[in-house]
């Protein structure tokens, strides 16, 4: 470690206290390099998958003297001199006329912006993306594999929300401590702000994300119908075991769910651009309904199946587990959420989580402190119910109405096949 480095890191234990919160840190972190257009243009022609010039070609030594022979003569076999001299003409033009003032205009940039890859990174790698979220952006977190706290979906569901909402209260409170590598430098925690009261909206060219600063309800899903779910009463938030009682209500509400209520979720994982303009006639005529799930504080999915890892075929029943968190039936997550919360009929948890918001050990850390506080600190009685008693009080989950036009229902019938 550079003498630099150790001053740095001795200032900022210095002027962050001795008990960092959340954000402490996060003026004291360093700035993003900006590396040379020359080694930018160089890494470009070499890395694969990065164009046409991974290797060889004529004029290659006069250009990029210092090339790894043994790495040419590794991909040499697969490429034409054609092409590796046409990319490297065009390095070479983009270093004589554009190289400099775009490199001047991003040096710029990185003594004003916190991070001047971030803002171009959410934009262009996520929000810009017109392909389904399904598959190709989100991804899912597993239960526990051997243990299952509780058979019971309401019991279960009732203490993983209530957790979730306890650590988006420690985050609200900075009281979650800031992650340090190797317990001495400190990372980023701007991404810990967008975990929930977020969603995705879709655009026509690119999409935006949407974060409130609180949201009191979460939506719920069971069976094709949707639910709104309060999570606060006048004395603050709900217990787990109240929580199991709306859960609980849910499950034994008898009502159909409403022509083509039931595929309305297909919708968030269609193309982008589709989903955009079917959006528009839905927001138009189904705004309460729509609002209800767009600013709640997470989805949560109430599956009428069983999941998990069984004795009887252990791999086949882990990639199922893991389909179904990843994909369900197609139309019951809501894709553009921060996180859908789901539970299954036999009391097993997972995650269907949308990428553009943060990276993956973000919600990794949310996903622990939930499953750790659920299961061992809330816990459950004897007969497999949250602890406490419910709440006779409560008014029933709110049921959402919509009134779906008909370039909805149209819409949401071809989104299975895009």
């Amino acid at each position: 470690m550079s003498s630099t480095t150790k001053t740095w890191l001795a200032l900022v234990r210095i002027f962050s206290g001795r008990h960092p919160v959340l954000f402490s840190y996060q003026r004291s972190l360093p700035r993003q390099p900006v590396p040379s257009v020359q080694d930018t243009v160089r890494k470009v022609l070499l890395e694969p998958g990065m164009g046409w010039g991974v290797g060889g070609g004529r004029g290659r030594d006069s250009v990029f003297s210092a090339l790894p022979h043994q790495y040419l003569e590794s991909v040499r076999p697969v490429l034409s001199d054609e092409d590796f001299d046409w990319t490297t003409g065009l390095a070479q033009e983009f270093l004589k006329l554009q190289a400099s003032l775009l490199q001047w205009y991003l040096w710029l940039k990185s003594w004003w912006a916190s991070n001047y890859v971030s803002d171009w990174w959410e934009e262009f790698v996520y929000l810009r993306s017109r392909n389904s979220l399904m598959v190709n952006s989100n991804y899912y977190m597993m239960d526990f594999l051997y243990v299952t706290p509780t058979p019971l979906q309401a019991a279960r569901a009732g203490n993983a929300v209530h957790a979730l909402l306890l650590y988006r209260h420690r985050l609200n409170r900075q009281e979650t401590p800031p992650n340090l590598l190797m317990g001495m430098r400190p990372l980023c925690s701007a991404q810990y702000e967008k975990i929930f009261n977020t969603t995705r909206v879709p655009g026509v060219q690119k999409d935006y994300i949407r974060h409130l600063q609180d949201s009191r309800h979460v939506a719920v899903f069971h069976r094709g119908r949707f639910f709104r779910v309060g999570t606060h009463s006048q004395n603050g938030l709900l217990s787990p075991r109240a929580l199991e009682q709306q859960f609980q209500r849910i499950l034994d509400d008898p009502s159909p769910a409403c022509p083509h209520e039931e595929h309305l979720a297909a919708l968030t994982a269609a193309p982008r651009g589709m989903w955009a303009q079917v959006r528009k006639s839905l927001k138009t005529q189904a705004a309460q309904a729509l609002e209800a799930v767009e600013g709640a504080a997470f989805f949560v999915s109430l599956d009428a199946e069983p999941a998990g890892l069984t004795r009887e075929d252990p791999a086949a029943s882990l990639d199922a587990y893991a389909h179904t968190l990843l994909v369900g039936r197609g139309h019951d997550r809501w894709f553009d959420k921060s996180f859908t919360l789901i539970v299954f009929s036999n009391g097993k948890l997972g995650l269907s989580v949308e990428h553009s918001w943060a990276d993956c050990p973000i919600s990794g850390h949310m996903w622990e402190f939930t499953l750790a506080t659920e299961c061992f600190q809330l816990g459950y009685s004897a007969d497999g119910h949250c602890k406490g008693r419910p709440d006779p009080t409560l008014p029933q989950p709110q049921r959402l109405q919509w009134d779906l036009p008909e370039q909805v229902k149209s819409g949401f019938l071809q989104a299975p096949k895009s």
